[in-house]
């Protein structure tokens, strides 16, 4: 399917933090900005992937202001005017309310894309595909907001869901749906119910709207927020309001409270991972692969299995008759642990705080 319509834009999100990825993703250095699955880093291949949808100058970049040398560092490519740059961290909500205020402005009319920075992806064809379609059909439908569902592939516990209700429509073999309901990360027996329902789809986080749309939506359901946007677009100065917003997920304050009837969701074959845990991530190189232990780095292992090990070059890592471990080394820390337990790393981080070493996050 063509892309026709040229009011079209896709911002990358990329001001999240990635401590779950600890402690190679930090505070100043979160794993977008990091190479796990290839050379580059993920924010380079997730602009690769945006250019395959819209020209270079319709992809934008949002962040925090701290990040601006490194994004522009990267990708050389971006303007400065295509930063969308948040004066502080705010969650999605007051981020995709900024960049709906601010292309409203810029690009009135304009069909957005919101995509993550930090996920890896097994076939961009898939993505590229997926997102063309929801970008059309939102430039033909500017009452709804798309998602993009992924088809589950193993009971996910760390993964919200999205379950369809009745059709949309679609173009050619392509097949569109509303969204009934979101459902929050779920317990193993409640993933495993959602993996046999065809109804179930894992939520990427890819949000697809309109940008005046939008701004209808939050000044509907989060009305403290929509006063804070009107003033930065009345010229306000952005630090000083922008410092008002609550942080706050967009799910709960707008998608969430949207009827059905205004959702809608493209289901995709996207061989995808959010990369949200190195128990994800293993388990996207082993599908990518098929091996069943990584070493990126200098690694040695013998009589071992099931483990990701990661040393980068500056010394050998050997392991040996172990089985099932996440080693990850670098200059100033070393993790080891179980990768069963990997997804729990929020807990070392919370003893770390406790401990006063914000230095090392």
């Amino acid at each position: 399917m063509e892309t026709r319509n040229e009011n079209l834009a896709i911002v990358i999100m990329a001001g999240g933090s990635g401590t779950r990825l600890w402690p190679l993703s930090r505070k100043d250095t979160p794993k977008q900005f990091q190479s796990f699955v290839s050379d580059k880093t993920l924010l380079e291949e997730t602009y690769d992937r945006a250019k395959a949808i819209v020209p270079a100058d319709r992809i934008f970049v949002s962040s925090g202001v701290k990040y601006r040398e490194r994004i522009l560092a990267l990708l050389p490519d971006i303007t400065e005017d295509r930063l969308l740059l948040e004066p502080s961290q705010k969650g999605t909500g007051p981020a995709i309310g900024l960049i709906a205020t601010l292309l409203t402005t810029r690009l009135p009319g304009t069909t957005i894309a919101t995509i993550a920075s930090d996920h890896a992806i097994e076939n961009g064809e898939a993505f590229v595909s997926s997102l063309r379609l929801a970008m059309e059909t939102i430039a033909k439908n500017p009452d709804k907001l798309a998602v993009i569902g992924i088809n589950p592939t193993v009971a996910d516990t760390g993964l919200g869901y999205i379950r369809m209700g009745e059709e949309f429509g679609g173009e050619g073999s392509e097949r569109i749906f509303f969204v009934d309901a979101f459902k929050e990360k779920p317990d193993q027996k409640t993933a495993e119910t959602y993996l046999a329902d065809w109804q179930y789809l894992w939520n990427a986080g890819y949000f697809i709207f309109k940008a005046e749309s939008m701004l209808g939506w939050i000044a509907e359901h989060s009305p403290t927020l929509s006063d804070i946007l009107k003033e930065i677009q009345g010229g306000a100065p952005i630090e000083v309001s922008y410092a008002k917003a609550e942080n706050e997920a967009i799910e709960p304050i707008v998608v969430e409270k949207l009827p059905p009837s205004s959702r809608i969701v493209i289901p995709s074959p996207i061989q995808w991972s959010d990369i949200g845990t190195w128990g994800s991530l293993f388990d996207f190189l082993k599908h990518r692969n098929g091996h069943d232990s990584f070493g990126l780095g200098k690694t040695v292992e013998l009589e071992s299995s099931g483990n990701l090990v990661y040393g980068g070059d500056k010394r050998t890592i050997a392991i040996f008759g172990v089985d099932g471990l996440v080693i990850v080394d670098t200059d100033d820390a070393l993790l080891v642990t179980r990768r069963d337990r990997a997804a729990d790393i929020k807990t070392l981080i919370a003893e770390l705080k406790d401990r006063g070493r914000e230095d090392l996050l």
